[in-house]
């Protein structure tokens, strides 16, 4: 009863939100009578879960009390060791947390230099903690789906650690923001208001805050605005949302406006690789507890799953102590290399996808309008100083993980080059979608006029999940121990890179014609090997 309750639910919806995304196309920023309207549609696919009851339903009995969010973060893996190693080696799905170990040679100047004064901001932010975007077809729900229908069969038995099925029911929604992600959020917008809140005194106008039409990110962004300005937030800033739609430009999701973005996912085939090794011994564990199901890598990574989003999703899982330490840090590494392949260093459309987003910032930046060829940007926006405003001195954008991902290659950060193998993780690779891009991530760009001996100089300042970007010559500047770097040589780096990117060859040129791609790359774009000779910058 549960399973079709919920289906009926997940259809309800779907058919709701699609007949808004055709009704509404006269509400959108830019066309709607509103100024700033909200409920544009677009919303993308969605189901609501079950509640949950962790009171009752948790069984975890343990002497540690559950600390910080709400959810059950305290069961450690099967072979023993600490709660850590499960609930750090989420990858993307891990809860927010600083980067701490993400730049160790930073950490001791955090502290803002005492010469100088902090003049603006431009923060950039995933969305929270959500449901899986997959439904019953596939993810951890298809192994729902696998188990129901097995049952309903009268040929499931579980044994063992596994027992606890027979009881079990894939209770989860798709795609919208939990919970979790809500009070992460509102953390966020709390801490960035303790952060840069006085940047805002005195401010001529209320500051434009951005984000896609997508569910959790537009509910993202209200519960960090509803944080960083309080419960009359709307009255305090305009809140202008992009549309997520095939053939709408959207620098926050730029696949709309790219359609090879998408065509060399160098991270799934390399995760599949990587898959067989890591979840073979976990394959063999749970086939021998099991009946009645014909497991395979594929279930078992759907399987895997099912811990990080039940426990932000409920509150708790028993999945997460049915997997070793090792295999953990296996699921982290299966992140890593899809994020590094699909949208990061190793992919050749990284960075065309992501330069769309540092026009914005330079423009911003330079108090000047976009200039040059328009890439993946809404022009009609952005030439609108309503909607793309110019020296406002916090700036807040709101997004997915592979747009960040995208975004911080473009910027050339070139710290998180890391070229991954799928036969073996490295241990010291500096690219962790856990310190990068898990739930709720977000990346400061700050912006500070410092004493350099008798002159004031502007300088800026990146930080990711809190830990300061150790910049050097691969964005243009000079290495400091401090991690700044001045403004017009990041700049002029900048503008340099826009023009390499070569945005509409990578976008809509033809593969082994226009250029040649058959395997990954090292610098996020189209090697002067992969393109023909009239394409050279």
């Amino acid at each position: 009863m549960l399973s079709k309750a919920l289906l009926f639910i997940a259809v309800y919806l779907f058919s709701i939100i699609h007949a808004a995304d055709k009704s509404n196309w006269s509400n959108v920023t830019g066309t709607s009578s509103t100024t700033f309207p909200t409920d544009v549609g677009h919303l993308g696919d969605m189901a609501v879960g079950l509640a949950p009851l962790t009171t009752q339903d948790d069984p975890l009995n343990s002497t540690e009390f559950v600390k910080g969010y709400g959810i059950d973060m305290r069961d450690k893996p099967m072979d023993g060791g600490a709660s850590d190693d499960v609930y750090t080696n989420f990858g993307p799905y891990t809860p927010w947390r600083p980067a701490e170990n993400l730049f160790p040679e930073t950490n001791a100047y955090r502290t803002m230099p005492s010469q100088c004064q902090l003049k603006q901001v431009h923060i950039l932010h995933r969305h929270g903690a959500r449901y899986p975007t997959d439904g019953m077809d596939d993810g951890p729900g298809l192994f729902g789906a696998m188990v129901r229908n097995a049952t309903r069969k009268g040929t499931f038995n579980a044994t063992g650690a596994l027992s606890f099925l027979h009881h079990w029911n894939y209770s989860l929604g798709e795609a919208i923001l939990f919970h979790q992600g809500a009070q992460e959020l509102f953390d966020s917008g709390v801490k960035h208001y303790y952060e840069y809140g006085r940047l805002l005194s005195n401010a001529s106008a209320k500051p434009v805050i951005r984000t896609t039409s997508s569910s959790r990110v537009l509910d993202s962004s209200r519960y960090w605005t509803l944080g960083f300005f309080g419960w009359d937030a709307t009255e305090k800033m305009n809140l202008e949302v992009l549309t997520e739609a095939d053939g709408q430009n959207n620098t926050l999701e730029p696949k709309y406006a790219c359609p090879n973005g998408k065509e060399f996912a160098f991270g799934d085939t390399m995760r599949k690789q990587w898959q067989k090794v890591y979840l073979k011994d976990a394959l063999k564990r749970w086939q021998r507890d099991i009946q009645g199901l014909n497991l395979t890598i594929e279930d078992m990574f759907n399987i895997i799953q099912v811990c990080p989003f039940e426990t932000a999703g409920l509150g708790f899982s028993q999945f997460c102590s049915l997997f070793t330490k090792e295999e953990w840090e296996g699921f982290e590494y299966d992140g890593d290399l899809k994020f590094q392949g699909n949208s990061g260093f190793m992919n050749p459309m990284a960075k065309p996808m992501g330069i769309g987003y540092v026009q914005e910032f330079l423009a911003r930046l330079t108090n000047h309008s976009i200039t040059g060829q328009p890439t993946s940007q809404n022009m009609t926006l952005d030439r609108n100083e309503t909607y793309f405003p110019l020296e406002q001195r916090l700036y807040a954008d709101f997004t997915h993980d592979n747009a960040i991902v995208n975004i911080l290659t473009a910027f050339n950060l070139t710290q998180l080059a890391d070229q991954l193998q799928a036969s073996e993780p490295s241990k010291n690779r500096r690219f962790r979608a856990r310190d990068i891009v898990p739930f709720a991530a977000r990346i400061a760009i700050e912006v500070m006029e410092c004493q350099d001996k008798k002159k004031t100089m502007p300088y800026i300042r990146f930080k990711i999940n809190d830990a300061v970007v150790p910049l050097d010559e691969g964005q243009g500047c000079e290495k400091r121990p401090d991690g700044l770097c001045l403004q017009s040589d990041f700049v002029k780096h900048l503008k340099n890179a826009i023009q390499a990117s070569q945005f509409d060859l990578a976008c809509f040129g033809k593969n082994g014609t226009d250029f040649v791609v058959t395997s990954p790359v090292s610098n996020g774009q189209l090697t002067p090997a992969q393109r023909g000779k009239s394409s050279t910058p």
